[in-house]
Order: structure tokens, then C-alpha cells, then sequence
């Protein structure tokens, strides 16, 4: 419904923002291409038969152990031991509470007076207070031994979120800003034998705002991230918590150390430049030493470099980088099958001792993207172009690492790559360096977000800035870091009055290009995109990406019927794109939720009636009426979420698939659910029970197949049908030579053949032609399948599928119980002329024994008197009403003393029916979704209006927004009014270009004009 105010802030987003029109963007036609035939053919397809869910999760279990075998080897360290490896002292236990008033005597909280509670590290909790801004206090005792002679002692900490002010033994030794980055200070002069850190950690309002309210903060947090364990706070929506979620230690460093090293692979010239950041911890310089480089094989036995012996004059106090370059002509290069990995050591010595030693892994790589030829944006692997093809992850890797849950994290990413995808989006945030590692070992890419949404304060661009960069170093030696986002969804600041606050778009384009100089400096070969979901482009630099939601916030990005057909979002000119988000809400498995649900949220027994509004968080109950009909128990609402999250996800995965000629990036919103409800638009549950949507996006993503298209899911028999035949490849292979054979068939019999010559191009996707046949003369609302076959030169089989649709044979008058129609205008008049309706003009004086049809409200109010005479005797009438929304040039039709008029409603593609009535109980529950439009040769939104008046009858109807826990109203689009003996059917759907080609819904007009119903 057209109704936002009751929306949660992510819908109301996708409700509201979209791309304006600009000069520079524009919405893609569908590709142009010569119409070209399939031959009849003599040899018929292989039926293609579909798997069970059961026998679909039995394999996958089969494959992920598969998986499990083939990258074992890639997680080895072959690698010799370092000779140094830095002394630490872990710190894991600490006490907690929140600020309390008496607090102010800030020495409570350096003593450790009051009430405290005891936590582990890694600790991350939600809000304290109704909005999530708080300040807590993490407080340790601990013991030191001195450090050796020579040595510093830094205190370390891998994560804090979101502010920490460190103090040590009562002195404030440092503050960091930024909940991903490590940081660290030099506590070598305040240790002593027993000691108290104290930890101020700040939480702040994010940037973005809290939803429901008004309020925002400094925090540099999008909406992404480990969640805690809270069915209320902590599941749904990653609400921005705080803590201290990553690792705390002591480590000895002697006066001058490695502190980062940076190994940038050039597989053009075979040679490899490292960066070596090395720190000193004096007043002096220190002079003549060497740093020592060695390239050794991580995973694997082969070659390697070194050790090779560079002589540095001195070092100054500080940070002091030094480069070098150095051949590497034989090597493995990392890729997503065979990620080889490398070690970089860095040894300083100081004659002949080693001083320290730092190790660095990374992988002989190339990421990059053309921005010479047009359009541009083609993006590279190892100089061969790629589609990216994956998921968006929100929590469950980073609860892997805080779990110490290493074997689930191995499992996690490889689900996806069972899934045939290529790389994640690490949504929103960068996470914990492990889980890199396990990336990098396990051959999957991954794009990092910086961690903003909508809006960046205007207080806040520097510190961004900063931030941007931070981000870089974090992972940039990681093969598996192809690309970076600035910004999740940059939303219009005057639209949203928010322009006081937040930086304006002008003012974010500036912003973009000082935060990609930040990463220039700390690598110049990243690929960076400005914003992730662009609802305000286009942006000046880089790759555009959208979001599109269209299938579950109905239209958002583009029409269904549009993307079905081939069109594409707005895009700058010029260029290609991503979708960086697409897809739609299921809901967990019947297990998950008796297991892990509160009680409250779920019914007392299966067959109680049951709204999904109980759970907290779940989007389905808002958003399900656009789509499918309101369900009454819990297993039906499963069933029926996950099957449209099947169809959503095929449909846009398709879609996506047809236009690699321009979209070159694709992320599925998401994979794998961190919590139990959390984001259930997840393919897989919390559980890592797939959801039956992963087999579909599976098989969407196979890397090369054939994929049939058509507009028509039903269809008369006799009718000539159309079938599109796509070639669809993500791989770099070539195939010159292949056929693609299909056959029409149902469970019974073969109808006929057909097959056509083609070629696969490499990372491409390619018409291949059409197939036109006759809807063979079966019985009614008989199931049909085209099965399509593609083969090799060999007559190997690379990839089959199935499309299925439904043959319905036209009624008879006998079949009908057809009576006579009389009509009062031309549009009426059409209508029964395509329905193959006997109809006359309206007759005042008739008998009353025909159905009366009438478009034209003048007409009624002309003839309204008898109309309405012979209905109370018993006639049935349909006024079809006309204009989309009421006005006063659009008044309302006055029956009775009751006024029935429309209203407007946004494009609706799928419309609930009340198939309780008597005449419609041959109607099933999708008999009213996606039709076909004949004008525009595509499937048509089916309704623009609903219907409003006391006391009508919804018969075919969408919902609105709001309701209860009994159900929400009904929004008719098709009514009943009982008049007398009669009974008036209103109806306000666009019929032009539908009736006639959509036999349901021809059937319900047949159906409600004869008083004892249609015969099936």
C-alpha cells in the first residue's frame, strides 16, 4: 500500500529514496538483438526433473564436506617457524558496568568501588537506555613481570567499539575513535609489578540515526554488526552496540620493530614491492642495520626469494617506511581455486642478531577496473575479466572469530562457495582480521564497506577521512580485499532535512575524493567504489552501484516487469554498474524457531492462528501483501514466504545474469543469518539449515547455462507462444561450438522438439534465439514444461533447465453456464467481445435476465434507476469504474445511498482472492499474480487503485499496511455489493491489453457475471 509512516527505517528508505532524474543517469533498455528461430529438432531434451528440499539439503551437506577436502590443504603453514616471536600476555577477564551518577568521582571507577560484573573478552553488548548512547567501564587487576633490557611494551587492542580512553595504573595513556582498527600505545614507563587498566568505552547515536526517532550521532556505524545475544535488542537489525569485541594484550618489542609490512604483487612485470613500516621507539637515530627480506611459500612447496640483505643507513625517531622492489619470476598466483599464499619476513638485524621479525601473508594477485574504454567499469582478476557473484554478510563470520569458532567459520565461507559464489560483501563495516586470513586461504574475494549509511556529518568528514584510511591498512595485504565503499545508500539531505547536520551531496563528492586520496597513500592499486546503493547519483568517480529491492519493497529500483523484460535501473552514462542488494524476506525453518524463539513469539499449538507481526523485528507481515496472500497458521506462513523467496530470488538473479554486458557485480541481501530472526531475508538460517531460496540462488548461479525467459506463465491452448533461449557464462572459457536443444512436454507425452547452433563467449551473456510453438490442445489448467539442454562440441551436457507453465483450454458457452450480456458503452462492449462474450446493448426495457456491464459512469447515472430495478430482481451487474485515485472530476458511483469510489494504490503485481466465494473456488492462490500486458509485451502491474465503500465485499483485494493480530484490512480492488436479489460487482483493475491474455483473470469475470459460477 501507498501508506510509509508504519514502515521500519530500512523500508521506509526504499520506499522513499529514488534516484532522481538527472542528466547524467539514465534507465537501460533491454538488450537489442535479431529475433532468430530455434529449427524443429529430432532429438528431444532430457526430461529436468527437480530435487526434493530433503535430497537438495543431502547434498548439500555431501558437498560442503567435499569443499572441506579440497581447501584443507590451502589453511597449511609450511613455513619455517620465525627465529623471534614476540613475548605477549593476553588479557581475557575483566570487570564491566555502565556509568552510574556517583561515577563523577572518577576514582570509583579507577578502584574498582561498587557493583561490577565479571565479562570475557571479546565482549560486545547492546544499548543502555532507550536510544544506545552509554558509557561503560572495563576494568582489570593484573600482574607484570619487568620487561627484558632493550625491550618496550606495547598494549594492544585489535577492536574497541566505539570510543576508548585507556587509562593505566591512573594516567590517562591514550584515546582512539573508531570501533574496527587496532590500536596501541607504548606503556613501557607506567607498568609496574601490579597494575589496573581501566577502559572508558563510549557508545554514541550513529550518523545514520535511531530508527523511530530523530536522533543522530557522531558514530561512524551503518547498520551492520556481531549482534548480542537479545531476541529484543541484540538479533534483528545489528543496533549499534559497543564493547570491547576484539583481543587485549601486553607485547615486548625491542627499540626498533616492524610494525606493518605491505607486499604489493605486479604480475605485469613478475616482481613484487614491499612496504616495510618499521618504528622507532627513541630520541636517536638509529643507524646502520639491515633489513632482511625472504619470500617463502605459505601453503605450498615451491620457490620462493631471498633471504635478501638491505642495508639502511639509519632511522629516524618514529615512523620511518622504506620500499623496495624486487624480482619474482616464477611464482603462483592466488586465485579463487587455488589460493596460493605467500609469506613476506621481515628480519631487522643489527650485525649478525636478529632484533625482530615480523611475517606478512599475501598472494601474487591482480584486482582491477578498466576506466579507459566505454562503458567503463570492466572489472579484472589476474588480468581476465570477472562478474562478481555473491552475498552480502552482516555478523555471523564476526561471531565465528568472537566465538573462537573457527571450524563454523570455514563453513561459512564455504557455503557460499557452494552456492557457486565468488566473493562477499562484507556489509558496512570491516571486521576482524581473521576473518581475512580465512578469506584469503579459502579463495573467496570480498569488498570492504567503510561504515556509513545515508548521511555523514558534516563534524565528522575529517575524522572519515582518517577512518578510510585506517580501513586500507587493515586490509589491504589481504588477496582476498578486492574493493572498498565509502558510504551504504547515500541518501538526499534536503529530502530528508537533515542538511543542518549532514553533509550535502556536493559536499560528499568532496568527501569521496579526500577519503580515496587517504587510500591512494596507503595503496595505490585499490579499487575504490563511492558509494554502495546509490539513491542519490550519479557519483563523479568510480563504479555505480544500486540497490533493488523491487520484489520485496514493491518497485524499488525499477518496475518487475521492466527488470523481467531487460531493463535495468538508471545508470551514469557511460558506464557499467553493480547491484550491491537485492532480495526478499523468508522465514526461519519450523526448528530454528522452536528452538531459539521466545516463547511468546510462537504459537501454543500448530493449528492457532498465528501473524509473523510477533516477531520481533520481521519485515513479512508489513511486506507479505504485495506478494502473496495473508497466511492463518505458522507452518503455512513459511511455506509461503519461502516460496516467494524462491521466486525473488530467481527472477532478479535472472535478471541480473541476462545484463553482464553491464552489471558486473551482484550481492544477494544475504547469506547466513547471525542470529535466530535476525535479517531473515538470509538464504541460509542461523542454524546453517539452508533455506530452500540457497538452492535456487545456486542454480542461478551456475557458471554457464542455458536460461529460458518468456512473459507468458499462462496461456490458451492454440495460442502461438514465444520462449527466449539465453546463454549465460561467468567463466573466462570459450566455447565456439554448442547446440542447444529443448522439448515441450508434459508428464505424459512430448509435444515437439526444437534446437538451434550457437557459441558462448567468455564472462558474457548472449540471445541465443527464440522458441515458438503452439500451445498443444490439453486439458484444462494442465501443467506443461519447456526442458532446455545445452551441450558441448561433444554433445556433452553442460546445463539444463526447465520452464514451467500452465495451458488453459477457452470455456464454451455450455462449460460457461453462458447467458446473455448487455453492455452500455464501448468499453463494455470490448470487453465481452474479448471474453467471447454474447453481448447486446442495454436494454431499459428488457427482460433482466442478462448480466449488465457498464465502464461509464455517465451511463450509469443515466440508466441508474433500472439498473438498479432489475438487480434487486435478481440481475447481476459489473460496473467497471474508471480513474486510478477519487477527485473531484472523479466522483464516486452511489448505490443506494452508498458511495463506491477508488482511491490510489501504488503498482501492484500480485493481488490476494477471496476463494471462498462460491464462484471462485476454482482459483489458486497465484491465479492473480504477474500478468501479462499485451501492449507493452511484458508482465504489467495488475492494479493502481483499490475500491472504497461501506459495506462491499472484497473479492480480489491487497492489504494495508497496518493491522492486528487477527489480519490486516483488505484493500478491494474487485467488490460485492448483495442489492435485492442481485449483486453488483465493482471493479477497478486496468484491463486494456490484460483481458484476453491472462485466462485467470478472464475467468473471474466470466466467473462473477453467470449466477451459478464457471465449471472447471
Amino acid at each position: 500500500m501507498e501508506q510509509t509512516k508504519h514502515l521500519d527505517p530500512y523500508a521506509e528508505i526504499a520506499f522513499r529514496e529514488h534516484p532522481g532524474n538527472k542528466d547524467e543517469v539514465r534507465e537501460i533498455p533491454p538488450i537489442a538483438y535479431e529475433k532468430t528461430y530455434f529449427a524443429p529438432g529430432s532429438q528431444a531434451a532430457r526430461e529436468v526433473s527437480a530435487a526434493s528440499y530433503e535430497t537438495l539439503v543431502t547434498v548439500f551437506q555431501h558437498e560442503l564436506k567435499l569443499l572441506r577436502m579440497k581447501y584443507r590443504p590451502f589453511m597449511r603453514n609450511l613455513a619455517s617457524a620465525p627465529d623471534l616471536v614476540r613475548h605477549r600476555q593476553q588479557f581475557t577477564e575483566f570487570q564491566f558496568r555502565y556509568q552510574k551518577a556517583e561515577d563523577a568521582n572518577f576514582s570509583r571507577v579507577l578502584e574498582g568501588l561498587g557493583e561490577w560484573d565479571q565479562v570475557s573478552v571479546p565482549d560486545f553488548r547492546g544499548p543502555s537506555g532507550e536510544n544506545g548512547k552509554w558509557t561503560g567501564f572495563y576494568r582489570s587487576e593484573f600482574t607484570y613481570d619487568q620487561a627484558q633490557a632493550g625491550k618496550r611494551v606495547y598494549l594492544v587492542f585489535k577492536g574497541v567499539d566505539y570510543k576508548a580512553t585507556v587509562y593505566l595504573n591512573r594516567k590517562c595513556i591514550g584515546s582512539h575513535e573508531g570501533f574496527f582498527a587496532p590500536f596501541e600505545f607504548d606503556v613501557t614507563d607506567v607498568l609496574q609489578e601490579r597494575n589496573t587498566l581501566v577502559v572508558e568505552v563510549h557508545n554514541d547515536y550513529p550518523m545514520m540515526g535511531v530508527g523511530g526517532t530523530k536522533l543522530d550521532g557522531d558514530k561512524m556505524y551503518a547498520a551492520t554488526g556481531p549482534g548480542w545475544d537479545d531476541p529484543y535488542s541484540g538479533w534483528n537489525h545489528c543496533p549499534p552496540g559497543a564493547g570491547i569485541y576484539n583481543a587485549v594484550y601486553l607485547e615486548q618489542r625491542p627499540e626498533l620493530f616492524v610494525h606493518d609490512v605491505f607486499v604489493r604483487p605486479n604480475i605485469d612485470e613478475n616482481n613484487v614491492e614491499v612496504w616495510i613500516d618499521a618504528y622507532n621507539t627513541t630520541n636517536r637515530l638509529m643507524e646502520n642495520f639491515e633489513l632482511q627480506l625472504e619470500i617463502i611459500p605459505k601453503n605450498f612447496t615451491g620457490e620462493g626469494i631471498g633471504p635478501i640483505p638491505f642495508q639502511v643507513a639509519y632511522a629516524g625517531p618514529g615512523m620511518n617506511y622504506f620500499r623496495y622492489k624486487v624480482d619474482f619470476p616464477s611464482y603462483r598466483l592466488w586465485e579463487p581455486d587455488t589460493p596460493f599464499l605467500y609469506i613476506a619476513r621481515i628480519v631487522i638485524k643489527d650485525g649478525t642478531d636478529c632484533v625482530d621479525s615480523r611475517d606478512r601473508t599475501f598472494g601474487m594477485r591482480k584486482f582491477h577496473m578498466d576506466e579507459q574504454e566505454t562503458p567503463k567499469g570492466t572489472l579484472y582478476l589476474n588480468n581476465r575479466p570477472i562478474v562478481l557473484r555473491g552475498a552480502n554478510e552482516m555478523g555471523h563470520l564476526q561471531q565465528c572469530v568472537m566465538q573462537n569458532n573457527y571450524e563454523q567459520l570455514i563453513d561459512d565461507i564455504l557455503i557460499a562457495k557452494a552456492a557457486h559464489m565468488n566473493f562477499y560483501r562484507i556489509t558496512q563495516r570491516p571486521v576482524q582480521e581473521e576473518i581475512y586470513d580465512y578469506l584469503d586461504m579459502l579463495g573467496m574475494m570480498h569488498q570492504c564497506d567503510l561504515p556509513t549509511f545515508g548521511f555523514i556529518r558534516r563534524s565528522q568528514f575529517v575524522e572519515g577521512v582518517r577512518q578510510a584510511a585506517e580501513m586500507e591498512r587493515l586490509i589491504r595485504s589481504h588477496p582476498s580485499s578486492i574493493m572498498v565503499s565509502l558510504i551504504n545508500e547515500p541518501s538526499r539531505t534536503e529530502k530528508r532535512r537533515k542538511g543542518h547536520r549532514h553533509l550535502h551531496r556536493n559536499e560528499l563528492e568532496a568527501f569521496f575524493v579526500a577519503a580515496r586520496q587517504a587510500i591512494f597513500l596507503e595503496n595505490p592499486d585499490r579499487v575504490v567504489k563511492n558509494a554502495d546503493g546509490d539513491y542519490n547519483p550519479p557519483t563523479r568517480e568510480g563504479l555505480p552501484d544500486f540497490h533493488c529491492y523491487t520484489m520485496w519493497y514493491t518497485n524499488n529500483g525499477i518496475p518487475l516487469g521492466k527488470l523481467h523484460k531487460g531493463f535495468l535501473p538508471s545508470i551514469r552514462e557511460g558506464w557499467k554498474a553493480g547491484c550491491g542488494e537485492y532480495g526478499t524476506e523468508g522465514l526461519d525453518n519450523i526448528g530454528l524457531m522452536t528452538n531459539r524463539y521466545p516463547k511468546e513469539w510462537l504459537p501454543e499449538d500448530e493449528e492457532e492462528q498465528w501473524m509473523p507481526n510477533r516477531i520481533k523485528g520481521s519485515q513479512t507481515y508489513a511486506m507479505h501483501g504485495d506478494w502473496y496472500a495473508e497466511q492463518y497458521t505458522l507452518s503455512t506462513w513459511i511455506k509461503a514466504s519461502q516460496e516467494h523467496q524462491c521466486l525473488a530470488t530467481k527472477l532478479m538473479t535472472d535478471a541480473w545474469r541476462r545484463r553482464t554486458d553491464l552489471v558486473v557485480s551482484t550481492a544477494i541481501h544475504l547469506l547466513i543469518d547471525a542470529w535466530p530472526a535476525g535479517w531473515m531475508k538470509a538464504l541460509v538460517g542461523a542454524d546453517r539449515i539452508p533455506k530452500p531460496a540457497y538452492f535456487t540462488y545456486k542454480q542461478c548461479l551456475e557458471p554457464v547455462r542455458v536460461h529460458l525467459r518468456s512473459d507468458r506463465w499462462k496461456a490458451y491452448a492454440g495460442e502461438s507462444l514465444e520462449m527466449e533461449a539465453w546463454l549465460l557464462n561467468d567463466t573466462a572459457k570459450e566455447w565456439s561450438h554448442c547446440r542447444v536443444i529443448a522439448t515441450l512436454r508434459d508428464d505424459k507425452k512430448d509435444y515437439g522438439s526444437y534446437e538451434i547452433s550457437s557459441r558462448i563467449s567468455a564472462v558474457s551473456s548472449r540471445y541465443a534465439g527464440t522458441i515458438r510453438f503452439s500451445v498443444p490442445q490439453v486439458p484444462d489448467r494442465q501443467t506443461l514444461h519447456l526442458d532446455a539442454c545445452l551441450l558441448d562440441e561433444n554433445g556433452a551436457v553442460l546445463n539444463e533447465e526447465r520452464f514451467t507453465f500452465e495451458a488453459f483450454a477457452r470455456l464454451t458457452p455450455m462449460q460457461t453456464q453462458q447467458g446473455k450480456m448487455v453492455y452500455l458503452d464501448s468499453e463494455s462492449e470490448l470487453l465481452c467481445s474479448l471474453l467471447e462474450l454474447d453481448g447486446k446493448p442495454y436494454d431499459p426495457a428488457g427482460t433482466g435476465e442478462e448480466s449488465i456491464i457498464v465502464s461509464s459512469r455517465e451511463q450509469f447515472v443515466r440508466h441508474r434507476a433500472s439498473i438498479l430495478e432489475k438487480v434487486k430482481l435478481g440481475t447481476t451487474a459489473m460496473f467497471i469504474m474508471g480513474r486510478p485515485f477519487s477527485s473531484s472530476d472523479n466522483p464516486g458511483w452511489d448505490i443506494e445511498g452508498t458511495e463506491v469510489k477508488t482511491a490510489k494504490l501504488k503498482d501492484m503485481y500480485s493481488l490476494a482472492v477471496q476463494t471462498e466465494d462460491e464462484r471462485l473456488q476454482w482459483m489458486k492462490d497465484n491465479d492473480f499474480s504477474y500478468f501479462y500486458h499485451l501492449k507493452n509485451d511484458r508482465i504489467d502491474s495488475i492494479a493502481n487503485c483499490y475500491l472504497q465503500g461501506e459495506g462491499i465485499e472484497p473479492i480480489v483485494f491487497t492489504y494495508q499496511m497496518q493491522g492486528d493480530a487477527n489480519g490486516k484490512r483488505k484493500l478491494p480492488v474487485v467488490a460485492a455489493k448483495t442489492v435485492g436479489q442481485g449483486r453488483i460487482y465493482f471493479i477497478c483493475l486496468p484491463l486494456i491489453g490484460r483481458v484476453g491474455y491472462n485466462p485467470t483473470l478472464d475467468r473471474l469475470f466470466i466467473s462473477l457475471l453467470h449466477k451459478e459460477g464457471t465449471r472447471t
